[in-house]
């Protein structure tokens, strides 16, 4: 299970520091080491250290581990987006989230009720898992020259400590902030967020969108969610990213008020972002070199979120997960100097059960796309005749294979065909040489396949246009 790690703050002093690293070294660095009393004798810590490498090491060390990774999970753990974390997983690298559909009802029958007594009722479950896909390593060197500086003054250790750990910390904070509009940015653009049309140059017409949608996620609906699960979205579990410049042209008691909340609430569940339709691909590049789960943030992608003001999603909806935030290190003795790697490996991913909905100022970007392809990628044949396919949504801007759910509409019911909502397809001895289409559906649109496919010749490498059902 993922925990949250605990909140703590590094509130010692130099001469505090130095005095408990001492108290939990080793028997030999206690007897070259001597416990201070005052600040005036720092140096005299200095001077041993600077005169003994294998002393130097050790404190190091326990400086790392003991107390600079304080600073490090304290920040880590308290940066702007840092509650829609879910926690640190300690076991495991997969993270397997359910879905209980809900049931669905049936009238009253007592003429049937012998015929229903031991039948069985399978829940609708769905799954989905969230895997650790990011391993990333942050470098920094710490010379001897460092390490003597840092007892010339009362708060010397304190300052190397910031060193340190400032260093590697600011840049993993930003790569994380990174990572949050790179989801954001790649659902919207690829339809897994539902887009609701708002004026942004009234801020009436605006609220009155901003306040319709908070209202409907209170209620039960399978229109705001990629999966098509009937959900709600409790008032306390939205969460509301904006542009900065767009919330900055209205006074924050107006916003509020267009989300149904009072001031202080509207603040804590508001998440500012830059804009969106920047991304720092040159840094990006080094996050996802190697990473076969994150792509580069495209042209066409960044021109498609033109007019999106801001987003509202379920605080379940980001699956963001810590796997490891750790400090080891090693020295260098031809140097003369330290190397420390802060390792950090993350579960980046997202809910497809949980609510999100974009506000754009116009949804001719990022409306229902008139057309999609889908390819064949393999065809199987029983004995007795059954045939089984997959068929695989092609990428395209707007439409990611993910978002794309295949429907078994009442054709296929009565002949026998069964769909699953991930494209494969199990099509019976009975179909052979009878033609059938295909239908799929994105948010709440259908598809149908623009030709139809005959059962028994149907051949993998095949790709299918599908058009917006009449």
């Amino acid at each position: 299970m993922p925990r949250r790690i605990a909140i703590s703050t590094l509130n010692a002093s130099t001469l505090d520091i130095i005095n408990t690293i001492r108290a939990n070294a080793s028997a030999e660095y206690q007897s070259l080491v001597p416990e201070i009393t005052s600040t005036k004798e720092i140096p005299k810590v200095g001077e041993v250290l600077y005169g003994y490498p294998a002393m130097a090491n050790q404190f190091l060390t326990a400086l790392i581990n003991r107390i600079a990774l304080v600073r490090v999970k304290s920040a880590t753990f308290n940066n702007a987006y840092a509650n829609l974390k879910k926690g640190y997983l300690e076991f495991g690298e997969t993270v397997e989230e359910v879905f209980v559909q809900i049931a669905k009802a049936r009238e009253f029958s007592a003429e049937k009720a012998e015929a229903r007594e031991f039948k069985r009722t399978i829940p609708d479950v769905r799954t989905a898992l969230h895997v650790m896909n990011l391993r990333l390593q942050y470098p920094v060197t710490v010379q001897d020259e460092d390490l003597r500086m840092a007892f010339l003054s009362a708060n010397g250790v304190q300052d190397l400590i910031a060193k340190i750990v400032d260093s590697v910390l600011v840049a993993s904070e930003y790569d994380e902030f990174l990572l949050f509009k790179y989801m954001i940015i790649k659902a919207v653009a690829h339809g897994k967020m539902y887009p609701v049309a708002v004026d942004p140059s009234d801020i009436h017409n605006s609220a009155k969108a901003f306040r319709g949608v908070s209202n409907k996620l209170l209620f039960m609906s399978d229109k705001y969610n990629q999966a098509g699960v009937h959900t709600t979205t409790p008032r306390n579990d939205q969460a509301i990213f904006m542009t900065a410049e767009f919330n900055a042209q209205y006074d924050v008691d107006v916003l509020a008020s267009a989300f149904n909340m009072d001031k202080a609430t509207f603040m804590g569940r508001l998440y500012l972002i830059d804009d969106f339709t920047t991304f720092d691909n040159e840094r990006f590049d080094i996050v996802r070199a190697n990473c076969d789960a994150l792509e580069e943030v495209t042209s066409a992608e960044l021109e498609l979120m033109q007019g999106v003001i801001g987003v509202l999603v379920d605080k379940e909806w980001f699956q963001f997960y810590d796997n490891q935030n750790k400090m080891t290190e090693t020295y260098v003795a031809s140097g003369e100097y330290w190397n420390y790697f802060y390792h950090v490996w993350k579960t980046i991913s997202i809910s497809p059960f949980s609510n999100a909905i974009v506000f754009v100022g116009s949804v001719l970007g990022i409306a229902d796309k008139a057309d999609f392809t889908a390819t064949i990628t393999s065809v199987s044949k029983g004995n007795d005749g059954t045939e089984v396919f997959t068929i695989v949504p092609n990428e395209t801007v707007n439409t990611a294979p993910s978002s794309v759910h295949f429907v078994q509409d009442e054709d296929a019911t009565e002949s026998g065909i069964a769909v699953h909502p991930y494209g494969a397809y199990i099509v019976p001895p009975s179909m052979e040489e009878k033609t059938f289409k295909l239908y799929a559906r994105i948010g709440t649109t259908t598809y149908t396949s623009e030709t139809s496919l005959t059962g028994g010749v149907i051949s993998t490498g095949t790709t299918i246009r599908f058009i917006i059902d009449a």
